[in-house]
């Protein structure tokens, strides 16, 4: 049985195949509700059993790809909600629509192909066993009562690296909580006989003194439902059928609280005691500093520290701040680097023309401790977001094209000093022409994203990832042989295949391909990407939704 869903794919098909399986059953549910309905003269209480069960198929069938059977229980939803309200009756008209919907019903769940049964069980036991190694997980706790939809979902969210255990049951959730604390929560709103469910257990476990973050997935859009997820708590709300990237990316904000890396701040003065003075100050602001005493010897901790920022005196022998400041800038790499002076000049005149000669800032001896932390900070950090601009790719966020080719040419030369391995991998998304006519820019542009965030979240920290172009990443394998980064890719490839895009009431999947090269068959960095991007086109052509590893020449 584990041979059949070791991957993600094929439990998802096999969870779909057990709620198509199913759904006669379901369809009997409801005609029962009717049933009883009507015997009880269409009693509110019968009718909003009616809706339950109805709106319950309307959000699973849209979750599994159903739309037409997804469309006709919406048009009975409706009919049902038409008739909870007191002063509304259900006439001859509507027993006639309602009985034509329950027909329909029938004839569409006759039209789908069925095919054989499938334990849930089963499924869910395999889902919960397989880890992703090399990073650290997070645990997500689901809590949802269709077993179809809570298979689907936590199948899906375990793609993007996450431990995930589901629920069925509300007392179930808030017993687990208690033994052990996850997260995050992931939380349906509606379950039986207790419309805004989700919400009071919610609310219950904050009453003990949990503080997990809780997302919560619904059908309903209507205010009520959103009002009563914030009055518990909740940290974002989420319309089925849900869009699994957001809802990971969501997820993955709540659950690593990742710290920005500190200020790199280089200080040049003369004044031994004043340099060390202004470091003591930074540093108990959080930031990283390194003093330099001879303004000559600015040049290694320039290349080397690589500061955000040159906080620098105006009087130095052997070279002033000015002539610092000019040099620094006709250095290409060091252009843009914030340079601030800080003298006890006081002519205006002459701090505009230091500033001319490309300094940022003036800053006049002496200065409170809190006035140099903000100056410097400010300056600082609009460095950084122009640095991240200068190397990242604006939609995914990846390091762009030149950044990896730079990034690879250093890990190729660590790895020739070293004696240790790279591995470069090309990825390509297949037919992505046809996802952009078909679906639109906008949907194409998700797909992007979509691949990007399970890359960053599923690779080690150590691996690089870039966007190299277009619809083509790239990803570099530190201290990693070819066999383990043909492994990691091809499991990347298996889970991005997972993966459903919404667009309306339709869904659709995607696939990479990829070519894999390995340092020790392609020694210098334009043979190792070239080698690369002829694997990959190996890939597309022998029929793509495939990793291919560069074979030597």
């Amino acid at each position: 049985m584990n041979s059949q869903v070791t991957t993600a794919a094929g439990k998802l098909k096999r969870i779909r195949e057990a709620y198509i399986k199913q759904l006669p059953a379901q369809l009997g549910v409801i005609r029962k509700a009717y049933n009883d309905a009507v015997q009880d003269s269409c009693g509110l209480a019968g009718m909003e059993i009616l809706h339950r069960s109805i709106h319950t198929l309307k959000g699973a069938c849209a979750s599994f790809g159903l739309k037409k059977l997804s469309t006709v229980a919406a048009s009975g939803e409706l009919l049902a909600k038409n008739v909870m309200n007191p002063e509304a009756s259900a006439d001859r008209i509507w027993h006639q629509k309602i009985q034509e919907c329950l027909t329909s019903l029938e004839a569409e769940i006759k039209n789908i192909d069925t095919s054989q049964y499938f334990d849930t069980r089963a499924v869910e036991l395999v889902a919960a066993s397989e880890v992703t190694s090399g990073r650290d997980q997070k645990v997500i706790y689901i809590c949802e009562d269709d077993s179809y939809q809570r298979l689907s979902l936590a199948t899906q969210i375990e793609c993007f690296g996450f431990n995930v255990t589901s629920f069925g049951e509300l007392d179930q959730l808030s017993n687990a909580v208690q033994n052990s604390a996850p997260d995050a929560i992931v939380m349906d709103m509606i379950f039986p006989d207790r419309p805004t469910g989700g919400a009071e257990i919610i609310e219950t476990i904050r009453k003990q003194g949990s503080t997990v973050p809780v997302v919560y997935i619904s059908s309903l859009n209507d205010f009520n439902s959103r009002l009563s997820a914030v009055r518990a708590g909740s940290s974002a709300y989420f319309v089925k059928p849900v869009n699994v990237t957001e809802l990971c990316s969501t997820l993955d904000t709540l659950t690593h609280a990742v710290a920005p890396d500190p200020y790199r701040v280089l200080i040049v003065d003369d004044d031994h005691h004043l340099s060390e003075l202004y470091a003591t100050i930074l540093q108990s602001a959080g930031m990283n500093t390194v003093t330099v005493n001879d303004p000559l010897q600015v040049m290694a901790p320039l290349v080397d520290f690589k500061p955000d920022l040159v906080l620098t005196d105006m009087y130095m022998p052997g070279c002033n701040g000015m002539e610092l400041a000019k040099a620094v800038r006709q250095m290409g790499a060091s252009f843009s680097i914030p340079i601030i002076y800080l003298s006890s000049e006081t002519d205006v005149g002459k701090q505009f023309q230091a500033m001319r000669m490309g300094g940022d800032e003036f800053l006049t001896k002496p200065i409170t401790s809190e006035n140099l932390i903000a100056a410097v900070a400010g300056r600082a950090g609009r460095m950084k977001v122009i640095r991240s601009f200068m190397v990242r790719d604006s939609m995914t966020g990846l390091f762009n094209h030149s950044t990896c080719k730079d990034y690879l040419e250093m890990a190729l030369a660590q790895a020739q000093r070293q004696g240790t391995e790279v591995c470069f991998a090309m990825i390509d998304v297949d037919k992505f022409k046809s996802v952009n006519d078909t679906y639109g820019h906008l949907m194409g542009d998700q797909v992007l994203i979509t691949l990007s965030r399970l890359l960053q979240q599923r690779l080690r920290k150590t691996d690089v990832v870039g966007r190299y172009g277009g619809e083509e990443f790239a990803v570099i394998f530190t201290d990693c042989d070819l066999t383990t980064a043909i492994q990691v890719v091809d499991q990347l490839r298996e889970s991005f295949a997972t993966l459903r895009f919404p667009v309306g009431d339709e869904s659709f999947s995607s696939s990479f391909s990829s070519g894999v090269a390995s340092f020790s068959l392609f020694k210098d960095m334009e043979s190792i990407c070239k080698a690369a991007d002829t694997a990959l086109y190996k890939a597309k052509e022998t029929g793509r939704n495939r990793v291919c590893a560069a074979a030597a020449t």
